[in-house]
């Protein structure tokens, strides 16, 4: 049994061990839920059956294991034969990803702990694995789904080479193959920059690095981490200890700030407290996973973990998920707030379905009062649902958004514009709630010239609601809304330090929109109009409020549509401006600028605005400069980081196919005429240059750079060149 790996995954190990022993069920041999004890959980049972087998408790962890295969589907005319049940009370198999999970638990207690278990429970789990993968492969889930698709593919490689089935194998890492070049057509992972998700990914692709027998996977899914890791880490707010937006996957951790599963990640990385420490904006932390994550062995790149600890500011990050659609996301960190954007709404599949946690604009704030940070994020909502409504066993207490979105952002202004999704069902009221947490009795609330104490007040179109926001100061326009009804309102309201500015589409006795039934058919026209404007700052770039309401009373906020039904808002103040142009009648996003200037995403581009410090770019250009280096390559998709501080430069090539390269940099020439998939990593302060690739090594060519070393693949090449 190796040892732990360090003293942060002892201490996550002993709290994990403490909780699911609290949690221990005798009589049914398995673990309950936490916040519903009277359902039995499959796969805290998995990870108690490790901490019974670190404790020398065989028999106990056989039980525990025993009773999750019995979860599986075994009647072969099942629909979802070999699949798994997502709780013990459960009827049959809903959740279709319970097959993951349980897999990923029992390949783990198999490498883990293959001495410690009975030759039959050995026998009766790798069964079980043969009749997941089985259903595994039959699923075939799209690679959109990031989580899940990793989760596919580390189960088909580890658990095909614990069988012995090389086919299973063989379909991970073709599977790995795809994900990699879906990835590579846009820029970011699909699901992206979730404060949940994101560490299911880093994990999975950890684990077939630890795992797998076949160099040449491992490489494939260490660089696919590292990818991970800089995406993490381009979001990451170290002196808010938050992952600034936009988020794909947001439960309340996301948008309220509190602890979750890759904030424990962050923390056993780096150690900061701040990660775990409590929220009053949410009802508890989403803390998971600590067995897990006590266990793994993770590989975040020296270069992504100097991000992660410190950023010069301000830095802007802009990455593409999905190309194909449209959606790409933009986060502006400064040291007092961190804005983010997604350019329309999260989908899933082919063709995509929308998915309602997300989160399409998020704002962090410095505080000096606990938590330390205020938060603002945005949600259409019909019929005045709240966050913290009670969930059953099967759902979290969340808030789901129940419209649709585009937006753009440009530094620190930003336009959101939503519309409704198709509805048959009656409602009382459709809204679009922009909802602020942390604004504290000193901080000061304008609407126009009028400075509120009174609530709710009401709120005029095209009136800007001025706040003074912990260490930042706020505006927010809101755009005269589509009445659905008779006299919808616009209100800011406050209940304890949560402002509520709410816009309305429509409020009033439960009502049917036949318009809006399949948004298609003899009465549709249009989606509704319900959108604002946002501006945010430090409150050192002003003098006072006063300063900063003048600023944002001499913005200019316009609005129009054409007759083809395309809406066009642009919001200008101080010289800066974004603008927005789509389509009422399909949420369609036309055009967007920055500064009057169209805006083109990249693939992705991170780093600080000043250029110091790590710099990341991703690209199929063919000549691309980076700080001081230069990257001449075939075009195609290529990563590119430099740091010209650190003196540190790499190049990857994400897909298989051959790339033609040349790096410059202020000391060093390399040049390789067919670089395949792998890693260039170049290190002039130490004089290395470090090359890992899949297959036979390639022919990498120092042109200038005396007394520079080469490891190739982790051994030291002779000559130097």
């Amino acid at each position: 049994m190796r040892p732990l790996p360090d003293i942060r995954a002892e201490q996550l190990f002993e709290e994990g061990a403490l909780a699911l022993a609290a949690l221990w069920d005798e009589d049914a041999g398995m673990v309950r839920l936490a916040e519903h004890p009277e359902y039995h959980d499959p796969r805290g049972t998995l990870a108690y059956a490790h901490v019974l087998l670190r404790g020398g408790d065989a028999a106990r962890a056989e039980r525990a294991i025993t009773a999750v295969l019995a979860m599986q589907e075994t009647r072969e005319h099942d629909a979802h034969f070999g699949n798994f049940r997502w709780l013990l009370e459960d009827h049959s198999v809903a959740d279709l990803n319970g097959v993951e999970f349980m897999l990923d638990e029992l390949i783990a207690l198999l490498h883990e702990h293959p001495e410690s278990l009975s030759e039959s429970t050995v026998d009766a789990m790798r069964r079980s694995i043969a009749l997941g993968l089985a259903e595994i492969d039959r699923l075939d889930v799209h690679p959109s789904y990031t989580n899940i698709a990793l989760s596919d593919i580390a189960n088909s490689v580890l658990g095909g080479e614990l069988l012995g089935d090389a086919r299973c194998v063989e379909r991970g890492e073709r599977r790995l193959d795809e994900w990699l070049a879906f990835t590579a057509a846009s820029g970011a992972p699909h699901e992206f920059n979730s404060a949940t998700y994101t560490a299911v990914d880093i994990a999975r692709l950890a684990a077939i690095v630890e795992h797998t027998q076949d160099r040449g996977i491992a490489l494939k899914a260490r660089i696919a981490e590292e990818r991970l890791w800089l995406h993490v880490a381009a979001h990451f707010h170290p002196g808010l200890a938050q992952l600034a937006g936009a988020h794909s996957r947001s439960y309340f951790d996301s948008w309220s700030g509190a602890g979750g599963y890759l904030k424990l990640l962050l923390w056993r990385l780096l150690g900061d407290g701040a990660l775990r420490c409590e929220t009053p904006y949410a009802p508890h932390s989403r803390e998971e996973g600590h067995i897990g994550l006590a266990l793994g062995s993770f590989h975040c790149p020296p270069h992504g973990a100097r991000l992660l600890r410190e950023k010069q500011y301000p830095f802007e990050t802009r990455e593409t998920p999905d190309a194909a659609h449209g959606l790409d996301i933009t986060s502006y960190l400064t040291e007092s707030y961190a804005l983010g954007t997604a350019s329309r709404t999260y989908a899933v599949g082919e063709p995509p379905e929308q998915w309602p946690g997300f989160d399409s604009l998020h704002l962090y704030v410095k505080h000096d009062r606990a938590p330390g940070y205020g938060a603002l994020y945005v949600r259409y909502v019909i019929d005045d649902k709240a966050p913290g409504q009670p969930g059953d066993a099967h759902g979290a207490a969340d808030h789901w958004d129940e419209g649709r979105h585009v937006a753009v952002q440009d530094r620190n202004r930003a336009i959101v514009a939503y519309g409704l999704m198709p509805r048959i069902r009656p409602a009382h009221s459709c809204k679009l709630s922009i909802r602020l947490l942390g604004v504290s009795s000193d901080d000061e609330v304008w609407v126009a010239d009028r400075r509120i104490g009174a609530w709710p007040a009401p709120v005029a179109a095209g009136e800007p609601v001025v706040l003074t926001f912990g260490d930042a100061y706020l505006a927010l326009i809101a755009l005269r809304p589509t009445d659905m009804g008779s006299d919808a309102p616009i209100e800011l309201s406050r209940s304890g330090d949560t402002l509520t500015l709410d816009i309305y589409n429509y409020k009033g006795p439960p009502k049917s929109f036949w318009e809006h039934r399949s948004q298609a058919g003899p009465f549709f026209k249009a989606n509704v109009r319900n959108a604002f404007a946002l501006e945010v700052a430090e409150r050192s770039e002003y003098p006072d409020m006063a300063v900063f309401r003048r600023h944002i009373g001499a913005a200019r906020l316009t609005d129009t549509t054409d007759a083809g039904q395309c809406r066009r808002i642009e919001y200008a103040s101080g010289g800066g401006s974004v603008a927005l142009t789509y389509g009422l009648r399909d949420m369609r996003l036309i055009e967007r600028r920055h500064d009057g200037a169209i805006y083109a995403p990249p693939a992705a581009r991170f780093g600080a605005a000043g250029g110091g410090g790590g710099q990341f770019l991703q690209t199929s250009a063919g000549s691309l400069d980076l700080g001081r280096a230069r990257l001449v390559s075939t075009p195609a998709p290529k990563w590119l980081f430099a740091d010209d501080d650190a003196r540190e430069y790499i190049v990857i090539n994400p897909l298989s196919g051959e790339l033609q390269l040349r790096l410059s940099t202020p000391d060093s020439d390399i040049a390789c005429d067919a670089f395949g998939f792998g890693r260039i990593a170049l290190d002039e302060v130490a004089r290395t240059l470090y090359v890992d690739a899949t297959g036979e090594p390639p022919a990498v060519k120092i042109v200038r750079g005396d007394g520079l070393s080469i490891i190739v693949n982790g051994i030291e090449a002779s000559g130097g060149r």
